[in-house]
Protein backbone atom coordinates (compact mmCIF):
# COMPACT_ATOMS: atom_id res chain seq x y z
CA UNK A 1 0.00 0.00 0.00
CA UNK A 2 0.89 3.28 -1.00
CA UNK A 3 0.53 6.68 0.70
CA UNK A 4 1.16 10.25 -1.36
CA UNK A 5 0.66 13.34 0.79
CA UNK A 6 0.80 16.52 -0.95
CA UNK A 7 1.06 19.41 0.20
CA UNK A 8 -1.18 22.54 -1.49
CA UNK A 9 -1.42 25.70 -0.01
CA UNK A 10 -4.93 27.22 -0.33
CA UNK A 11 -5.68 30.48 -0.06
CA UNK A 12 -7.25 31.75 3.39
CA UNK A 13 -7.78 34.96 2.39
CA UNK A 14 -10.48 37.26 0.91
CA UNK A 15 -12.78 35.58 -1.32
CA UNK A 16 -14.35 37.25 -4.46
CA UNK A 17 -17.53 38.67 -4.18
CA UNK A 18 -19.09 35.98 -6.34
CA UNK A 19 -17.68 33.40 -3.93
CA UNK A 20 -20.19 30.50 -4.16
CA UNK A 21 -20.85 28.48 -0.90
CA UNK A 22 -22.36 25.04 -1.94
CA UNK A 23 -25.29 24.44 -0.44
CA UNK A 24 -24.84 21.53 1.89
CA UNK A 25 -26.76 20.16 5.36
CA UNK A 26 -25.19 22.56 8.38
CA UNK A 27 -22.45 20.68 9.92
CA UNK A 28 -21.05 22.68 12.26
CA UNK A 29 -20.01 22.01 15.94
CA UNK A 30 -22.93 21.30 17.98
CA UNK A 31 -23.44 22.88 21.44
CA UNK A 32 -22.51 26.41 20.09
CA UNK A 33 -22.07 29.22 22.78
CA UNK A 34 -23.85 31.72 20.46
CA UNK A 35 -27.23 31.55 20.67
CA UNK A 36 -29.36 32.51 17.48
CA UNK A 37 -32.95 34.31 18.91
CA UNK A 38 -35.74 36.40 17.25
CA UNK A 39 -36.71 39.14 19.05
CA UNK A 40 -38.52 42.11 19.15
CA UNK A 41 -38.04 46.07 19.25
CA UNK A 42 -39.53 47.02 22.41
CA UNK A 43 -38.35 50.88 22.45
CA UNK A 44 -35.79 53.24 20.65
CA UNK A 45 -35.00 56.48 22.52
CA UNK A 46 -32.94 59.37 21.67
CA UNK A 47 -29.48 59.70 24.63
CA UNK A 48 -27.82 62.51 21.92
CA UNK A 49 -28.20 63.91 19.03
CA UNK A 50 -26.39 60.68 16.81
CA UNK A 51 -26.67 57.91 20.13
CA UNK A 52 -29.75 55.95 20.52
CA UNK A 53 -30.96 53.49 23.42
CA UNK A 54 -32.45 50.45 21.71
CA UNK A 55 -34.00 47.95 23.69
CA UNK A 56 -34.96 44.91 22.29
CA UNK A 57 -37.06 41.25 23.91
CA UNK A 58 -36.08 37.81 23.10
CA UNK A 59 -39.31 35.83 22.21
CA UNK A 60 -41.17 33.60 24.66
CA UNK A 61 -39.25 35.69 27.59
CA UNK A 62 -36.01 33.64 26.42
CA UNK A 63 -32.25 34.23 27.83
CA UNK A 64 -28.82 34.34 26.64
CA UNK A 65 -27.52 33.51 30.08
CA UNK A 66 -24.83 36.52 29.10
CA UNK A 67 -22.74 38.61 31.93
CA UNK A 68 -21.55 42.03 31.90
CA UNK A 69 -18.92 43.22 29.29
CA UNK A 70 -19.99 40.99 26.46
CA UNK A 71 -22.07 42.09 23.01
CA UNK A 72 -24.51 40.23 20.98
CA UNK A 73 -25.04 40.91 17.36
CA UNK A 74 -28.45 42.11 16.06
CA UNK A 75 -29.97 41.23 12.20
CA UNK A 76 -32.61 43.29 10.60
CA UNK A 77 -34.69 41.28 7.67
CA UNK A 78 -33.81 45.05 5.63
CA UNK A 79 -30.17 44.38 6.41
CA UNK A 80 -27.47 41.87 4.24
CA UNK A 81 -25.35 41.84 7.80
CA UNK A 82 -25.95 41.82 11.46
CA UNK A 83 -23.93 44.08 13.20
CA UNK A 84 -21.95 43.75 16.91
CA UNK A 85 -22.89 46.03 19.64
CA UNK A 86 -22.14 45.40 23.43
CA UNK A 87 -24.94 45.19 25.69
CA UNK A 88 -25.40 48.44 27.38
CA UNK A 89 -26.80 47.39 30.98
CA UNK A 90 -25.73 44.54 33.05
CA UNK A 91 -28.47 41.70 33.37
CA UNK A 92 -29.00 42.19 36.76
CA UNK A 93 -30.41 45.10 35.54
CA UNK A 94 -32.56 44.30 32.54
CA UNK A 95 -36.25 42.96 32.60
CA UNK A 96 -35.95 39.12 31.67
CA UNK A 97 -35.31 38.34 28.10
CA UNK A 98 -34.60 42.05 27.15
CA UNK A 99 -31.70 43.25 26.24
CA UNK A 100 -30.22 47.53 25.71
CA UNK A 101 -27.80 48.97 23.50
CA UNK A 102 -25.94 52.53 22.70
CA UNK A 103 -25.95 52.89 19.15
CA UNK A 104 -23.87 55.55 17.76
CA UNK A 105 -25.48 56.58 14.14
CA UNK A 106 -21.82 56.30 12.21
CA UNK A 107 -21.92 58.22 8.24
CA UNK A 108 -22.75 55.94 5.49
CA UNK A 109 -23.42 52.88 8.47
CA UNK A 110 -25.89 50.87 7.29
CA UNK A 111 -27.30 50.14 10.76
CA UNK A 112 -27.54 53.89 11.39
CA UNK A 113 -29.37 54.32 8.38
CA UNK A 114 -31.63 51.82 9.55
CA UNK A 115 -32.45 53.05 12.68
CA UNK A 116 -33.42 56.79 10.87
CA UNK A 117 -36.86 55.74 11.16
CA UNK A 118 -38.24 54.81 15.01
CA UNK A 119 -38.32 51.09 14.55
CA UNK A 120 -40.38 49.93 17.79
CA UNK A 121 -42.80 46.80 17.35
CA UNK A 122 -40.37 45.69 14.41
CA UNK A 123 -38.66 42.36 14.37
CA UNK A 124 -35.27 41.07 14.82
CA UNK A 125 -32.58 38.74 15.36
CA UNK A 126 -30.59 38.68 18.02
CA UNK A 127 -27.36 36.55 18.26
CA UNK A 128 -24.97 35.99 21.49
CA UNK A 129 -23.70 36.23 24.07
CA UNK A 130 -20.03 36.73 22.63
CA UNK A 131 -16.84 37.98 24.06
CA UNK A 132 -14.51 37.54 26.83
CA UNK A 133 -14.67 41.38 28.67
CA UNK A 134 -15.83 41.17 32.22
CA UNK A 135 -14.88 41.83 35.28
CA UNK A 136 -12.28 40.25 37.06
CA UNK A 137 -12.53 38.85 40.76
CA UNK A 138 -9.61 40.17 42.46
CA UNK A 139 -9.92 43.22 44.76
CA UNK A 140 -7.43 46.09 43.02
CA UNK A 141 -9.24 49.54 41.70
CA UNK A 142 -10.57 49.67 39.19
CA UNK A 143 -9.73 52.01 36.03
CA UNK A 144 -13.03 52.11 33.55
CA UNK A 145 -12.07 54.07 30.70
CA UNK A 146 -14.52 54.61 27.42
CA UNK A 147 -15.58 56.76 24.85
CA UNK A 148 -18.51 56.57 22.58
CA UNK A 149 -20.17 53.88 22.46
CA UNK A 150 -18.11 51.90 24.47
CA UNK A 151 -20.27 53.40 27.17
CA UNK A 152 -22.37 50.41 27.10
CA UNK A 153 -19.97 47.73 28.35
CA UNK A 154 -18.44 49.53 30.69
CA UNK A 155 -21.59 50.83 31.91
CA UNK A 156 -22.59 47.30 32.57
CA UNK A 157 -19.69 46.16 34.40
CA UNK A 158 -19.87 48.86 36.86
CA UNK A 159 -23.29 47.88 36.92
CA UNK A 160 -22.87 44.46 38.04
CA UNK A 161 -19.58 45.60 40.54
CA UNK A 162 -22.27 48.26 42.17
CA UNK A 163 -24.89 45.15 42.35
CA UNK A 164 -22.34 42.75 43.97
CA UNK A 165 -20.85 45.16 46.51
CA UNK A 166 -17.44 44.77 45.14
CA UNK A 167 -15.06 46.24 47.60
CA UNK A 168 -13.06 47.64 45.82
CA UNK A 169 -12.38 51.54 44.02
CA UNK A 170 -13.69 52.05 40.81
CA UNK A 171 -12.45 55.33 38.48
CA UNK A 172 -15.12 55.70 35.65
CA UNK A 173 -13.55 57.76 32.54
CA UNK A 174 -15.77 58.72 30.14
CA UNK A 175 -14.40 60.13 26.72
CA UNK A 176 -17.01 62.07 24.19
CA UNK A 177 -16.26 65.40 22.01
CA UNK A 178 -18.33 68.11 24.05
CA UNK A 179 -20.73 68.46 26.59
CA UNK A 180 -24.18 67.76 23.65
CA UNK A 181 -22.41 64.26 23.20
CA UNK A 182 -22.81 62.95 27.12
CA UNK A 183 -25.37 60.57 28.25
CA UNK A 184 -26.72 59.31 31.43
CA UNK A 185 -24.46 61.14 33.38
CA UNK A 186 -26.89 61.62 36.31
CA UNK A 187 -27.53 58.12 36.17
CA UNK A 188 -24.10 56.98 36.24
CA UNK A 189 -23.46 58.89 38.87
CA UNK A 190 -25.80 57.52 41.15
CA UNK A 191 -24.37 54.59 40.88
CA UNK A 192 -21.49 55.55 43.85
CA UNK A 193 -24.85 55.60 45.84
CA UNK A 194 -24.63 51.92 45.61
CA UNK A 195 -21.16 50.96 45.98
CA UNK A 196 -19.88 49.40 48.65
CA UNK A 197 -19.48 51.23 52.01
CA UNK A 198 -15.50 52.12 52.36
CA UNK A 199 -14.64 52.43 48.84
CA UNK A 200 -14.86 54.65 46.09
CA UNK A 201 -17.00 54.92 42.76
CA UNK A 202 -16.18 58.21 40.39
CA UNK A 203 -17.53 58.90 37.25
CA UNK A 204 -15.29 61.45 35.33
CA UNK A 205 -16.37 62.77 31.77
CA UNK A 206 -13.92 64.68 29.82
CA UNK A 207 -14.28 66.62 26.65
CA UNK A 208 -12.12 66.52 23.70
CA UNK A 209 -13.76 69.38 21.51
CA UNK A 210 -16.17 71.33 23.77
CA UNK A 211 -15.44 75.43 23.37
CA UNK A 212 -13.05 76.79 25.58
CA UNK A 213 -15.66 79.63 26.52
CA UNK A 214 -18.14 77.16 27.66
CA UNK A 215 -19.17 76.43 31.38
CA UNK A 216 -18.04 73.29 31.27
CA UNK A 217 -16.14 72.85 34.72
CA UNK A 218 -14.96 69.03 34.30
CA UNK A 219 -12.01 67.45 32.70
CA UNK A 220 -10.73 68.49 28.63
CA UNK A 221 -8.73 66.62 26.25
CA UNK A 222 -8.51 63.19 25.30
CA UNK A 223 -9.77 60.80 28.01
CA UNK A 224 -6.16 59.25 28.37
CA UNK A 225 -4.11 61.76 28.34
CA UNK A 226 -6.44 63.49 31.18
CA UNK A 227 -6.48 59.59 33.13
CA UNK A 228 -2.62 60.23 32.75
CA UNK A 229 -1.70 63.59 33.68
CA UNK A 230 -4.75 63.47 36.43
CA UNK A 231 -4.94 60.07 38.53
CA UNK A 232 -1.72 57.99 37.01
CA UNK A 233 1.08 60.84 37.68
CA UNK A 234 -0.23 61.66 41.06
CA UNK A 235 -0.43 58.53 42.52
CA UNK A 236 -4.30 58.99 42.88
CA UNK A 237 -4.10 55.31 40.81
CA UNK A 238 -1.06 53.05 42.45
CA UNK A 239 0.06 50.75 38.68
CA UNK A 240 1.17 48.14 41.64
CA UNK A 241 -2.49 47.71 42.55
CA UNK A 242 -5.03 47.96 39.39
CA UNK A 243 -6.91 46.29 36.89
CA UNK A 244 -7.45 48.66 33.50
CA UNK A 245 -11.24 47.99 31.94
CA UNK A 246 -11.67 49.40 27.73
CA UNK A 247 -14.67 49.93 25.44
CA UNK A 248 -14.70 52.28 22.90
CA UNK A 249 -12.64 52.98 19.29
CA UNK A 250 -9.77 51.36 18.81
CA UNK A 251 -6.83 53.99 18.87
CA UNK A 252 -8.45 55.03 22.30
CA UNK A 253 -8.34 51.36 23.42
CA UNK A 254 -4.59 51.45 22.23
CA UNK A 255 -3.49 54.62 23.62
CA UNK A 256 -4.98 54.14 26.90
CA UNK A 257 -2.86 50.42 27.04
CA UNK A 258 -0.02 52.62 26.11
CA UNK A 259 0.09 54.76 28.96
CA UNK A 260 -0.45 52.10 31.19
CA UNK A 261 2.51 50.01 29.77
CA UNK A 262 5.07 52.63 29.97
CA UNK A 263 3.88 53.19 33.71
CA UNK A 264 4.40 49.34 34.46
CA UNK A 265 1.23 48.00 34.19
CA UNK A 266 1.50 44.33 32.73
CA UNK A 267 -0.96 43.47 30.08
CA UNK A 268 -2.63 40.99 32.15
CA UNK A 269 -3.84 43.58 34.33
CA UNK A 270 -5.76 45.43 30.98
CA UNK A 271 -9.45 44.14 30.09
CA UNK A 272 -11.10 44.91 26.71
CA UNK A 273 -12.43 43.66 23.81
CA UNK A 274 -12.37 44.77 20.25
CA UNK A 275 -14.84 44.71 17.46
CA UNK A 276 -14.71 46.73 14.52
CA UNK A 277 -17.25 47.89 10.97
CA UNK A 278 -17.51 47.07 7.58
CA UNK A 279 -14.68 48.75 6.57
CA UNK A 280 -12.06 46.71 8.88
CA UNK A 281 -10.02 44.30 7.73
CA UNK A 282 -11.62 40.50 7.91
CA UNK A 283 -9.17 38.27 9.72
CA UNK A 284 -7.38 35.36 8.59
CA UNK A 285 -7.15 31.96 9.48
CA UNK A 286 -3.60 30.65 9.37
CA UNK A 287 -4.41 26.69 9.28
CA UNK A 288 -0.76 25.72 10.21
CA UNK A 289 -1.02 27.34 13.73
CA UNK A 290 -4.78 25.97 14.08
CA UNK A 291 -4.91 22.80 16.53
CA UNK A 292 -9.06 21.72 15.34
CA UNK A 293 -10.53 23.00 18.68
CA UNK A 294 -13.55 24.43 17.24
CA UNK A 295 -13.08 27.65 19.39
CA UNK A 296 -14.04 29.89 16.49
CA UNK A 297 -16.86 27.99 15.37
CA UNK A 298 -18.86 27.95 18.82
CA UNK A 299 -18.44 31.73 18.82
CA UNK A 300 -19.37 32.92 15.22
CA UNK A 301 -22.59 34.77 14.68
CA UNK A 302 -23.61 33.80 11.44
CA UNK A 303 -23.56 30.45 9.66
CA UNK A 304 -21.43 31.33 7.11
CA UNK A 305 -18.68 33.22 8.17
CA UNK A 306 -16.16 30.94 9.14
CA UNK A 307 -16.60 27.38 7.01
CA UNK A 308 -15.25 23.95 7.60
CA UNK A 309 -14.09 22.97 3.90
CA UNK A 310 -14.01 20.13 1.76
CA UNK A 311 -12.72 21.60 -1.10
CA UNK A 312 -11.79 24.98 -2.24
CA UNK A 313 -11.94 25.01 -6.39
CA UNK A 314 -11.90 27.62 -9.17
CA UNK A 315 -8.31 29.31 -8.35
CA UNK A 316 -8.49 32.74 -9.80
CA UNK A 317 -4.94 34.81 -10.72
CA UNK A 318 -5.57 36.26 -7.40
CA UNK A 319 -4.87 33.09 -5.57
CA UNK A 320 -8.95 33.71 -4.32
CA UNK A 321 -11.37 30.58 -4.83
CA UNK A 322 -14.86 31.07 -7.24
CA UNK A 323 -16.30 27.84 -5.55
CA UNK A 324 -16.18 26.55 -1.27
CA UNK A 325 -17.73 23.35 -0.58
CA UNK A 326 -18.38 22.86 3.26
CA UNK A 327 -18.35 19.51 4.82
CA UNK A 328 -21.10 17.54 4.20
CA UNK A 329 -21.58 14.68 6.20
CA UNK A 330 -23.59 12.85 3.76
CA UNK A 331 -21.28 13.35 0.85
CA UNK A 332 -18.04 14.34 2.15
CA UNK A 333 -15.68 13.32 4.51
CA UNK A 334 -15.94 14.29 7.74
CA UNK A 335 -12.67 15.93 8.33
CA UNK A 336 -11.90 19.33 6.91
CA UNK A 337 -8.04 18.92 6.80
CA UNK A 338 -6.87 21.78 8.77
CA UNK A 339 -8.45 24.25 6.47
CA UNK A 340 -11.24 26.43 7.60
CA UNK A 341 -11.84 29.52 5.64
CA UNK A 342 -13.30 32.79 6.84
CA UNK A 343 -15.47 34.28 3.99
CA UNK A 344 -14.98 38.01 4.22
CA UNK A 345 -18.25 38.67 2.20
CA UNK A 346 -20.20 37.27 5.07
CA UNK A 347 -17.67 38.59 8.04
CA UNK A 348 -19.35 40.98 10.07
CA UNK A 349 -16.12 42.25 11.80
CA UNK A 350 -16.92 41.00 15.18
CA UNK A 351 -13.51 39.73 16.30
CA UNK A 352 -15.21 37.08 17.96
CA UNK A 353 -13.18 34.54 16.40
CA UNK A 354 -10.15 36.32 17.05
CA UNK A 355 -10.70 36.26 20.84
CA UNK A 356 -12.00 32.98 20.81
CA UNK A 357 -8.57 31.50 19.53
CA UNK A 358 -6.27 29.88 22.09
CA UNK A 359 -3.37 30.01 19.61
CA UNK A 360 -3.24 32.97 17.71
CA UNK A 361 -4.39 31.92 14.55
CA UNK A 362 -6.84 33.81 13.75
CA UNK A 363 -5.92 38.16 13.08
CA UNK A 364 -6.62 40.70 10.87
CA UNK A 365 -2.77 41.05 10.88
CA UNK A 366 -1.70 37.52 9.11
CA UNK A 367 -0.28 37.30 6.09
CA UNK A 368 -3.05 36.47 3.08
CA UNK A 369 -0.41 33.62 1.90
CA UNK A 370 -1.89 30.57 3.28
CA UNK A 371 -0.51 28.63 5.33
CA UNK A 372 -2.01 24.93 5.32
CA UNK A 373 -1.41 20.98 5.25
CA UNK A 374 -4.04 19.62 2.70
CA UNK A 375 -4.96 17.11 0.13
CA UNK A 376 -4.21 13.62 1.57
CA UNK A 377 -4.60 11.41 -1.12
CA UNK A 378 -4.33 7.51 -2.42
CA UNK A 379 -3.89 6.04 1.41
Amino acid sequence: MSSKIDFVYPNNGVPHSKTNVESAPQSDVQNSRVKIKNAIITSQENLTDDTFLLTVKLDNNEVLNSHAGQYGTLKADELDKPRAFSFAKSPTSEKKGEFSFFIKQVPGGLFSEYLKENRTGQKIVLSGPMGQFKIDESNEDMICIAGGSGMSAINAIVEEAAHNKVKRNCYFFYGARAQKDLYLVDEISKISEKWANGYTFKFIPVLSEEPEDSDWKGGRGFVTDYFKDNYLKTGVVKTESCKAFFCGPPPMINAGAKVLEEAGVSQDSMFFDKFEDARSPAPVIDNSKCVLCDECLLVKPTADCIVETASLSGKKENGKFANIERVNPAFTSGLYYNTLYIDEDKCIRCYACVHACPHDAISPQHDLEPKTLRNIVEI
